[in-house]
């Protein structure tokens, strides 16, 4: 349920807020991948994420059901409403989504179009159960993938790094 709250509710505040959330040009892009950003990588425990000094616990304590949901400090980029860093009980990090200051390895970020990024990535495919909401596989990381979500108007409004069978998960 949380995951649906997730990129589903960054993409309505997106919609409704407009803009790109492209970073400045002064601002050099960091990857985030293909198993981290910075730091924060996937499958790390709660407390080694907010221990690498990126991320906060805006809500302590036990989630009602399913994942955690920490917050990228301010200093890491704006993302949209709802984004952060999903982390499950039992297997960690299961998803880091972006900010207007990372970009994936291969080059997507913020503001790109869905054909820019589907020549990023051509195996992009849809990610039920929204249809706005696409995958492409992490190259060389099995169980991996990068999670892309797409405004009206066709630019990239929401993207993020996840562990497929984590994410289930939550």
């Amino acid at each position: 349920m949380r995951r649906a709250l997730g990129i589903a509710g960054a993409l309505a505040a997106a919609l409704t807020a407009g803009g790109t959330g492209l970073a400045s040009a002064a601002d050099e892009p960091v990857p985030i991948g293909p198993d981290c950003y910075k730091t924060l990588c996937l499958g790390q425990s709660e407390q080694d994420a907010l221990a690498t000094g990126l991320v906060v616990d805006e809500t302590p304590g036990e989630p009602a059901q399913g994942c955690n949901v920490l917050d990228l400090r301010p200093e890491e980029g704006q993302g949209h409403p709802g984004n952060g860093v999903f982390v499950h009980p039992t297997r960690g990090v299961v998803e880091i989504q972006g900010t207007d200051r990372m970009r994936t390895p291969e080059g997507a970020g913020f503001g790109q179009t869905l054909d820019q990024v589907r020549a990023i990535y051509p195996d992009l495919h849809d990610v039920p159960p929204t249809d706005f909401t696409y995958g492409a596989d992490v190259p060389g990381r099995p169980g991996t993938r990068y999670v892309f979500a797409f405004k009206d108007d066709g630019y990239l409004a929401d993207f993020g790094l996840e562990d497929v069978a984590g994410m289930d998960a939550c």
